[in-house]
């Protein structure tokens, strides 16, 4: 018992100096404030369909944010996302409400916890020429660093659209940092 208890001691304390010196290792890059990133996404639209059947509908959306980084850890941004599709979605109610192309405009504030993890949320209005709604959005993103300016981040959104309905996308946006 005792000799596990020393290799398993041992083996932390030398992965503990391989992180230490990795850590060394990495070259900082130049903060820089502003973030610029486009994003291609599929929209779930639960309720949703393009004739009779209205099961629940996947479409597909463009995305274009910018994010101010207050600091390391905090940040402001404008989200605004547009879904390529016409399509009639069962609100809560009951209601049939007909949706062509609309575009969400947010602004959200974001929350970096860890390296590169980045949680989400704000308000915003989903503009659409039969009716415009509130949005309230939630998400989650995970930042991939490709260089010291590029970066690659998958993210998870949420959005409420004022009672009415929901949807959620799955995405992928390539920033930069300039």
């Amino acid at each position: 018992m005792n000799y596990r208890l020393t290799v398993i001691v041992i083996i932390l304390f030398v992965l503990s100096l391989q992180i230490k010196v990795m850590a060394q290792e990495h070259e900082a890059a130049p903060y820089s404030p502003h973030k610029l990133a486009v994003m291609i996404a599929h929209t779930h639209v639960p309720g949703a369909g393009t004739g009779t059947q209205s099961s629940g509908l996947i479409v597909p959306s463009w995305g274009l944010d910018y994010e101010y980084w207050i600091d390391p850890h905090w940040a402001i941004g404008l989200h605004n996302d547009m879904e390529i599709a016409t399509y009639v979605v069962e609100g809560h109610e009951g209601k049939e409400i007909e949706r062509e192309r609309p575009v969400i405009v947010s602004l959200v504030g974001l929350f970096k916890p860890t390296h590169q993890l980045i949680l989400l949320a704000g308000f915003g209005r989903e503009l659409e020429k039969h009716d415009s709604y509130w949005v309230t959005r939630f998400g989650v993103e995970y930042e991939f660093e490709i260089n010291h300016s590029w970066e690659l981040s998958p993210s998870l959104i949420y959005d409420i659209k004022e009672s009415v309905y929901d949807s959620w996308s799955i995405g992928l946006a390539v920033g930069k940092r300039m």
